[in-house]
């Protein structure tokens, strides 16, 4: 059975069907993944936000590690900065693993000391969480 808990934040208009794989890879539970399954079509900033926020803290609060999934457009997310600043508030290692390598990283986590995994692969995946 899983003994990490990571909750995976991603894009989820443009990142779900890699999200999806990182989940399939993992076959033999080694990990106890969750994440947020919907769109966020309401702004971060915006009076809306504070039911999706409250909800994504408590689900980044029950787990021991954040895993973001850097892809092409992840780094114009508002929300991605949002879940990387509540993971470091709530004091979560964090892991970033990049679905290509000239993905252009979010600004929030560089010097957060995440650890880092630029080719998405499970195994260079795993070696990223078990870093932290």
């Amino acid at each position: 059975m899983a003994t990490n808990k990571v909750f995976i934040g991603y894009d989820y208009d443009n990142d779900k069907a890699v999200k999806d794989r990182l989940l399939g890879w993992d076959a033999n539970k080694e990990f106890d993944f969750s994440s947020y399954d919907q769109s966020l079509d309401v702004a971060v900033d915006s009076p809306g936000a504070a039911a999706i926020k409250q909800d994504l803290a408590a689900r980044i609060g029950a787990v021991s590690c954040f895993l973001y999934i850097v892809g092409k457009e992840s780094y114009r997310s508002g929300w991605a900065a949002w879940e990387v600043r509540k993971a470091v508030e709530l004091k979560k290692k964090l892991v970033a693993v990049k679905t290509d390598s000239t993905n252009n990283s979010p600004s929030v986590l560089q010097r957060v000391g995440a650890s880092w995994s630029t080719m998405f692969n499970f195994d260079s995946i795993k070696q990223a969480i078990d870093r932290v």
